[in-house]
């Protein structure tokens, strides 16, 4: 049996097949962990070759969400985007007819749930209190006669083991597009004794389907479903011991044997799933937004320009102006999904100051001239600067002079809360060029502390440690730096346990602080580079003088951005991120409350969502966000809202959230990196979106920190951001030498 007649929806009339499937868990160091493998996978035969190509670089593309815990209302959940419909379920067995999935997560010894976190009185969930990542297995894709996507799977605790659920529901979620997915509640089939395998087959032109699965014994079972968007609970079941009842026979997978179906595909590690017919339209798109995406054409000119009068005057200006126009001729760089970008290009200057020369003498005659070029096309050192986390790249200009200055966390040997024996520091890296930064250009040797252990905050207390996540940034006029400090922690926890951080730089103590850069009387900017030209930092508190945190203590990872004349701030704390109003005449003071708007809802965002950042692009706000914990596995999600658009930014149902990573682990260039995250949008030299970001030093199972790293960023035709574009993927290297046609009149 072939591969593509799986599906049983005659994909012979279908442009191309799509299979999903899960991979078998490999490992952390291989972007294959439990938490990535066991997730639906997609991946599209080739009409080229016959061979399954992966979408996503062989990365899951759905994920199963977070569980919200029984208590916790509706109210505290707005942040829960992915899902948004899902019903929270106890944490212990509490009847017969309750699933008792969160039980078998939670509480596998039976013991007394405990009760919702302090979270929930202020509006928010606390990961891993509140929300139970989950896992999937055993995904089924069913295309209904409109064209939507209908996803079943056996939900899982995270990791794989059984949950509970299976005793008698299966997940469900559609799409139109299988790039957006809007997931229902847990589908209950009543009197089931165990749901397993779960497909389905359409029937008539609605939503309509008829329900297959595997009960406990192994007995195939069936029941209709009238509305698959309206499900809840379905009635009717029977069970099919005669496997010749024509029922039986409308199995999607009958005759499949799930443990050898798959073995020829071609995917390392596969996990049966199975295969639907897409048309051409479908195919694009999913191809699109997972496949790669390459340079396919450069072009520039032609250019046209004066030749100038007959004065020495006029012909000098009008060699100056030829000079300056080939000079800032860029090329223009078509890619195969439609996207196009903008390059600068090194033209030969003897060919450029040959024509500038005749043009100023007076002895260039009109006509043709060409000038040959190669696309500028920066290679960044990797890694750019060796043990330094969190990091920001801040284009400024000071007495009319471009700057670039790198800030970030040390993290030598992977300590960043009192590193290098407790001579914690903040070091500020300044130059004229980007390149210039990194450790390979001398930038760490030119390094300069701002801050040391020991300077004193605005209210007189001593930072020890810390100085996490700096950032800079312009807000209200000032140059600002956010960050967190921490102080040395009390002799006991806020609950009364001993504190075995007593007297020791305690990241628990941190908060988000603003120091701003001092201006002379005449309302110039001093030297950045003098740590005394700064303002003592001052904690940023909330309207009524509190802390951010009302929680935990602990607030980081600030930034900022402004839309529709309103300026945020954005921050971690209890695990997720919150965002409020301020006013940038006086920074270190919310004017609104705090909002919860991103929580880690899925295993790969792994209990926590930090490092918030935001760029516009496209009448789009793009805020990116670090999630999982730092380490190997951290990862890059994001989540969008309409800029320009006079909307509250503080509710969390106005942003959109991407089910996947939009960076992860991987291969860069040939090489892997590991742990990528908390990242910053940046511009170099010539206008190009850079994104600033750290990974993992890893070295045969060993932690060592993180070192940052920078990329250019390409826009792809859809809008949407992509980080991870190889050297050879941005220009092909056949053609990166280009010739302008110089006309001249």
């Amino acid at each position: 049996m072939s591969v593509d007649s799986r599906s049983g929806e005659g994909e012979g009339s279908e442009s191309a097949s799509l299979f999903c499937y899960t991979r078998k868990p490999t490992s952390r160091e291989e972007a294959n962990n439990e938490d990535v493998a066991l997730s639906m996978h997609l991946a599209i035969r080739s009409a080229a070759s016959g061979d399954w190509e992966p979408l996503n670089a062989g990365y899951g593309i759905f994920f199963a969400a977070a569980v919200p815990v029984e208590g916790v209302p509706a109210e505290a959940r707005g942040a829960c985007r992915a899902g948004a419909d899902l019903q929270p379920e106890p944490r212990a067995l509490q009847g017969r007819d309750r699933n008792q999935g969160l039980a078998a997560h939670d509480n596998p010894d039976g013991q007394e749930a405990s009760p919702v976190s302090p979270a929930v009185g202020h509006q928010a969930v606390m990961p891993g209190e509140d929300l139970v990542l989950k896992s999937l297995i055993d995904p089924f894709l069913l295309r209904l006669h409109d064209g939507t996507f209908a996803i079943l799977a056996t939900r899982t605790a995270r990791g794989g083991r059984p949950d509970g659920s299976e005793a008698d529901s299966f997940l469900l979620a559609l799409s139109p597009d299988l790039i957006d997915y809007h997931r229902l509640p847990q589908v209950h089939i009543q009197g089931a004794g165990g749901v397993h395998r779960p497909r389905a087959v359409a029937e008539g032109e609605g939503m309509a389907c008829r329900l297959y699965w595997e009960d406990d014994g192994g007995h195939l079972c069936t029941a209709r479903m009238d509305d698959l968007s309206r499900a809840g609970r379905v009635t009717g079941m029977t069970r099919l011991d005669d496997l010749s009842d024509p029922l039986s026979q409308g199995d999607p997978l009958a005759g499949i044997d799930r443990e050898t179906a798959w073995a020829g595909c071609g995917i390392e590690g596969a996990q049966a799933g199975n295969v639907v017919g897409i048309d051409g339209a479908q195919a694009r798109a999913l191809m699109e937004r997972f496949g790669r995406i390459y340079n396919t054409g450069v072009e520039v000119g032609p250019l046209t320009l004066p030749a100038g009068g007959s004065s020495p005057d006029d012909r000098r200006a009008a060699a100056v102006h030829a000079g300056e126009a080939i000079r800032s001729t860029r090329a223009v760089l078509s890619y195969n999904d439609g996207s196009r970008a903008s390059r600068a290009v090194d033209w030969d200057q003897a060919q450029v100051e040959a024509l500038t020369a005749c043009l100023a003498d007076g002895t260039y005659h009109p006509g043709r001239r060409l000038v040959r070029g190669r696309v500028r096309q920066t290679v960044y050192p990797v890694p750019f600067a060796r043990q330094r986390a969190d990091p920001s790249i801040f284009r400024w200009t000071w007495k009319g002079s471009p700057l670039f200055m790198f800030i970030a966390t040390e993290d030598a040997d992977g300590n960043c809360v009192d590193p290098r024996a407790g001579r914690t520091h903040m070091p500020l890296r300044v130059a004229d060029t980007i390149s210039q930064l990194s450790d390979e250009a001398g930038g760490r040797e030119r390094e300069i502390d701002l801050l040391r252990r020991g300077d004193l905050n605005s209210e007189g207390r001593a930072m020890t440690g810390c100085f996490w996540a700096p950032e800079i940034h312009v807000i209200g006029g000032r140059l600002s730096i956010l960050f967190m400090p921490c102080f040395d922690g009390e002799a006991t926890n806020p609950d009364g346990t001993p504190n075995d951080r007593a007297g020791l730089p305690d990241m628990w103590t941190g908060s988000c602080h603003i120091m701003q850069l001092r201006q002379d009387a005449g309302g110039e900017d001093l030297d950045p580079r003098q740590p005394g030209n700064w303002t003592a930092p001052s904690p940023i508190l909330r309207a009524d003088g509190g802390p951010l945190n009302p929680v935990q203590r602990i607030s980081l990872d600030m930034t900022v951005f402004q839309d529709s004349g309103t300026w945020y701030y954005a921050w971690q704390q209890v695990g997720s991120i919150w965002i409020a109003t301020f006013d940038p005449d006086r920074p270190d003071r919310l004017t609104g409350s705090p909002r919860q708007i991103v929580v880690p809802e899925f295993a790969w965002d792994n209990m926590i969502a930090e490092g918030p950042n935001a760029v516009v692009h496209g009448g789009r706000i793009y805020l990116i966000y670090s999630g999982s914990l730092v380490g190997i596995d951290y990862t890059t999600g994001l989540v969008t809202a309409p800029a320009g658009q006079g909307e509250d930014l503080t509710n969390p149902a106005v942003w959109s959230k991407l089910d996947y990573p939009l960076q992860k682990s991987g291969l860069y260039n040939g090489e892997w990196q590991l742990g990528t995250g908390h990242g910053m949008w940046s511009e170099d030299e010539d206008g190009n979106m850079l994104y600033v970001f750290h990974n993992a030093e890893h070295d045969s199972e060993r932690y060592l920190g993180r070192d940052s790293q920078v990329r250019r960023v390409h826009w792809s035709a859809e809008g949407m951001p992509v980080l991870d574009m190889q050297a050879d993927e941005e220009l092909d290297p056949t053609r990166a030498f280009v010739t302008l046609e110089v006309n001249v009149l």
